[in-house]
């Protein structure tokens, strides 16, 4: 079972949904990867390929103004819709049951981060790194979760490994 690991939701148990589609975030990993971001407070964020809500209910529950979170597939995206609505009474949240990348591709809001976990090998981070970069907000963070790989061409991009997989940090320094 999924918990939110810490500030005001610590604890709270997520509907999980186990099927091949959804991979929420190991507990370590999400830990580390919340650290690294913090502080959330006042800061809005966007969650690519948001599954159960794992990471969005996290950055929520350490003090993020508000989250959207984008998922695609129907079943996943009701189990989301009945943490938010379990857990999240009082915050700002919205959602999007949709593609990511069109998302991506056809807003134009402003985040200070942006978190994506998208399903292993369906997308390459070129992809999606290129589209979401551009609704970064000056400083802004970009942040996603895959499974390791060669990103030497990019000298800006923080790496953190953890076993086979990899998360990956760049900032908006416009």
């Amino acid at each position: 079972m999924t918990t939110i690991i810490a500030g005001k939701y610590k604890g709270r148990k997520l509907l999980d949904y186990k099927n091949t589609i959804v991979r929420p975030t190991q507990g370590r990993v999400r830990k580390s990867v919340m650290q690294i971001l913090e502080p959330f407070d006042g800061l809005k964020v966007l969650d690519l390929f948001a599954g159960i809500g794992t990471l969005g209910l996290e950055a929520l529950s350490r003090g993020a103004k508000s989250v959207t979170f984008v998922e695609k597939d129907h079943s996943v995206f009701f189990a989301l819709k009945r943490n938010l609505l379990e857990i999240c009474t009082d915050d700002d949240y919205s959602l999007f049951h949709g593609d990511a990348i069109h998302y991506i591709t056809n807003h134009d809001p402003q985040f200070d981060i942006i978190i994506a976990d998208p399903p292993y090998y369906k997308f390459e981070f070129e992809d999606v790194f290129e589209k979401a970069k551009q609704m970064l907000l000056p400083n802004g963070i970009f942040c996603m979760e895959m499974k390791r790989c060669d990103l030497s061409k990019y000298t800006d991009l923080r790496v953190k490994k953890y076993g086979s997989t990899q998360v990956i940090f760049w900032r908006n320094t416009k």
